[in-house]
């Protein structure tokens, strides 16, 4: 999944759930500022800060190495 997938996600189940930027950004403790540039694909947030967002919007993060040749 790329991160505009993610910020399409995330804005897709706030709206699903009901909430503003403002209420997940008091929820999460994430700034509204980060809230809105990820939400637009502007961002760039971290680990942390999307796990913050994932667990208030009952999503799931997962991630998976990808295995090189050699």
């Amino acid at each position: 999944m790329h991160l505009i997938d993610i910020c399409n996600k995330i804005k897709e189940r706030r709206s699903l759930l009901g909430i503003t930027q403002q209420d997940l950004s008091d929820i999460s403790g994430v700034g509204l500022r980060t809230i809105k540039e990820i939400e637009t694909g502007k961002g760039n947030p971290s680990i942390n800060i999307l796990l913050k967002i994932f667990d208030v919007l009952g999503l799931e993060l997962n991630t998976q190495i990808k295995r090189t040749i050699e």
